[in-house]
């Protein structure tokens, strides 16, 4: 058992974890007569159960981290509905891990208090059940406004269990960085194989007709974005390596191979931030190591200038001069939301008014859409929450600016540039209620409060330097 723990602690259990979570999710193809593909829900209940014994065997919650993660992006399914939920085989996923909470409270018997984020996650909480009280009744909002409680429950649960690690979090970012990225390469592949008959740049572009299960191509950036700045925490950490500035490449070409205009606003957000950060706070070699890396980058695209050339051309194609139109309809969404808002402006219309709104985007466009939100964090917010839901999200964010820029450090600073990258593509997308990203922030906060050691970095003139390389 010693040899056990030795490998949860080590990275070792990181890259298996995520590796794990990759090869499980690339079985994207049906196998019949089960509704999911069964080498997928193999692995669905394989990290249900290995964060279920982490759960119980250990008193740090820490560790139950990766494969809770690897929850969030395992599922492939295409064409995920309510109704997938009341099946029998996620029903036994969930008790599952749920037994692993319960045991963990039972065995441990930890105590529960009140933490920095308590209010904030409570008052979001609120403001999603807010709404059934009035609204028509329908049995699948209950479970759709409820969920906002279980992420206070994971809060709560892990703020008060968990020995964060900082240097933990950002090995499961960079991570969660590198998945998305696979994924989303595995993604384009498929595509590039069945359109042998386009030209070769056309085929890395085209993608598959379909979306990536647990979420599309949209949602796949901004988590790229979030966390590609763990790149730029290692190599603080490690200044002589030339590896990771060249492993920056991956996920900037998923980037732009994505397609995704709101990607590449949230991630070039996340790029400036992090190119910032280097010149006013980094050492000559990051600047000497960064300038390498971007005569690389002018290099590699001069020479494959085609995917610049195909993109831009691609950009120019959706500006057709109707704003509703480049927008992908999000303007019909917005005003639908803010008319909801109006009818419903203080505690807004509840999660399943997005229904009518499909509805009325069927009737108008003659397609569905598969809408589950209103694309946007302010309009979402006001039109399913009202003025409190926005009065709750506004308390949420003071919470984490107030904890991050007190006694500033490099990891809450790139912290920062990935969140503020993420939120400001949650303008114009699914972003701050998106269910991964939800329990991603739960994770992540309740890691940096309760983490022992603060920064493994100290300012000196100015630059940030490794502590135990600088004593």
């Amino acid at each position: 058992m010693e040899k056990l723990d030795q490998f949860i602690k080590s990275n070792g259990y990181i890259v298996s974890v995520f590796l794990s979570t990759l090869i499980f999710w690339s079985f994207l193809f049906e196998t019949p007569p089960f509704y999911f593909n069964i080498v997928n829900m193999i692995g669905i209940i394989a990290l249900v159960s290995l964060s279920a014994c982490v759960l119980i065997r250990y008193e740090n919650t820490l560790y139950a981290l990766p494969p809770l993660i690897g929850l969030l992006f395992v599922v492939n399914h295409p064409s995920m509905t309510f109704d997938t939920t009341t099946m029998i085989f996620p029903i036994i996923a969930i008790l599952l891990l749920l037994s692993g909470f319960v045991i963990h409270i039972y065995r441990f018997r930890p105590t529960f208090t009140k933490k920095t984020f308590f209010v904030g996650f409570l008052l979001i909480a609120l403001a999603y059940v807010i709404p059934l009280i009035y609204t028509p009744y329908q049995f699948k909002a209950i479970p759709v406004s409820f969920i906002a409680f279980i992420y206070f429950a994971l809060y709560l649960f892990f703020s008060n269990t968990m020995k964060g690690n900082l240097d933990y979090l950002f090995k499961i970012m960079f991570a969660i960085c590198l998945l998305m990225s696979f994924q989303m390469a595995i993604y384009l592949t498929i595509g590039f194989i069945t359109n042998p008959g386009l030209p070769f740049y056309d085929r890395l572009f085209i993608g598959w007709n379909r979306n990536l299960g647990w979420a599309n191509v949209n949602d796949i950036c901004f988590y790229i974005a979030l966390t590609f700045p763990s790149f730029i925490y290692f190599i603080f950490k490690k200044p002589k390596t030339y590896a990771l500035w060249f492993t920056m490449l991956i996920p900037i070409l998923i980037i732009i191979l994505s397609k995704s205009r709101g990607g590449m606003i949230g991630f070039g957000v996340a790029v400036i931030g992090i190119i910032y950060f280097s010149i006013y706070q980094g050492q000559k070699m990051q600047w000497k190591h960064g300038l390498l890396f971007l005569l690389f980058l002018c290099v590699f695209f001069v020479i494959n200038r085609d995917i610049i050339i195909i993109w831009w051309r691609y950009f120019n194609d959706t500006t057709t001069g109707n704003l509703n139109e480049f927008s992908s309809n999000r303007l019909f969404l917005y005003r639908e939301g803010w008319q909801m808002f109006l009818k419903y402006p203080f505690f807004g219309a509840g999660w399943l008014s997005i229904d009518i709104v499909y509805q009325r985007y069927f009737e108008t466009y003659g397609l569905y859409q598969r809408l589950f939100m209103y694309h946007s964090t302010i309009f979402h917010t006001i039109a399913t929450m009202g003025l409190f839901g926005l009065f709750a999200l506004v308390v949420h964010y003071t919470q984490v600016f107030r904890f991050m820029l007190k006694d500033i450090t490099l990891e809450k600073y790139l912290f920062l540039i990935g969140y503020l990258a993420s939120q400001i593509h949650g303008l114009i997308d699914n972003v701050q209620f998106a269910v991964p990203y939800s329990v991603l922030m739960v994770l992540f906060l309740a890691v940096f409060e309760t983490s022992q050691k603060k920064t493994s970095f100290q300012l000196v003139n100015m630059k940030y330097q490794l502590i135990e390389v600088s004593q």
